[in-house]
């Protein structure tokens, strides 16, 4: 009898020990419960044209619901093309213009858990409209060749021209700071800056209701045929479309176009901003 007492006694006391060891393990367990951190994405929302998605694994055309999770992966839009993206963490999404290319260059975690975001546009222009981040130490960051554009929560956009790598970034709502040569200026509601590379981003300036255009119209004679040739000026903040085709600017945002001279000639000239809207002139040249 003592021996089964015995048995029962330590039995018992092993069961109690081992009830409470767990429940001082129960915390621990939930905090590495808590602590599990899960793949980070950008996904394909929405595609308009002839849209490319490239990985690791190669390029293709794009599908709806392709998600952007590694380095270097990204989308590219064609002409007359355009995609949106949809952030993971449900805090917005982030519209490409025709002609743009974006990837990723990070999507991590800060140490207090909140969202690290950054993306590189090495052309085009890319529209974002983001909530307030919840977390005050979550980011998104768009990198271009001239600079870095950041933001906790607004809407944006930022346009980089593929001729020079010039980025125009523009703030619809909230505010943005733009970065470059170490030099940061904040660009607020209604404000606008161009970043030129190997230069720090110039001072805000108010948005404009209508972009800027001025343009004249010229008789070429070459070579015993006569062309018309468009002579225009728009603010080198923004890209300019000549009959669907970009326009290399200069640094004053001048650019010229010819066609040949028959009457009734006109041209479609189609002005986008950072935000990505869209200005069109039908021009009659005779």
């Amino acid at each position: 009898m003592a021996a089964i007492s015995k048995r029962r006694f330590w039995g018992g006391f092993a069961f109690i020990f081992g009830s409470f060891f767990s429940l001082l393990l129960s915390p621990i367990r939930a905090q590495q419960a808590i602590d599990v951190r899960v793949d980070r994405w950008l996904s394909v929302r929405d595609i308009s044209g002839r849209v490319m998605y490239s990985n690791i694994g190669g390029r293709r055309p794009a599908e709806v619901g392709d998600l952007l999770m590694a380095t270097g992966d990204g989308v590219q839009t064609e002409v007359n093309a355009s995609t949106t993206l949809e952030v993971d963490t449900g805090v917005g999404t982030i519209a490409l213009q025709e002609n743009t290319e974006i990837a990723i260059q990070s999507l991590d975690f800060a140490d207090d858990g909140g969202y690290i975001t950054r993306l590189y546009v090495s052309q085009g222009g890319v529209s974002l409209n983001l909530r307030r981040f919840t977390h005050p130490s979550s980011e998104l960051e768009i990198e271009t060749p001239s600079g870095v554009t950041g933001v906790r929560g607004t809407e944006f956009g930022v346009l980089v021209h593929p001729s020079d790598s010039r980025t125009g970034v523009a703030t619809q709502s909230g505010e943005v700071y733009a970065e470059a040569e170490s030099v940061e200026v904040s660009v607020p509601e209604g404000f606008q800056t161009l970043i030129r590379p190997g230069e720090p981003p110039l001072p805000p300036k108010p948005i404009p209701e209508e972009p800027f255009f001025n343009y004249q119209i010229e008789i070429v004679v070459r070579d015993g045929l006569r062309y018309l040739r468009i002579v225009g000026q728009i603010d080198p903040i923004n890209q300019v479309y000549v009959e669907d085709e970009l326009q290399q600017l200069n640094e004053l945002g001048e650019f010229t176009y010819e066609v040949p001279a028959f009457y009734g000639a006109n041209i479609d000239v189609r002005i986008v901003t950072p935000l990505g809207d869209e200005t069109v002139y039908d021009i009659p040249l005779l």
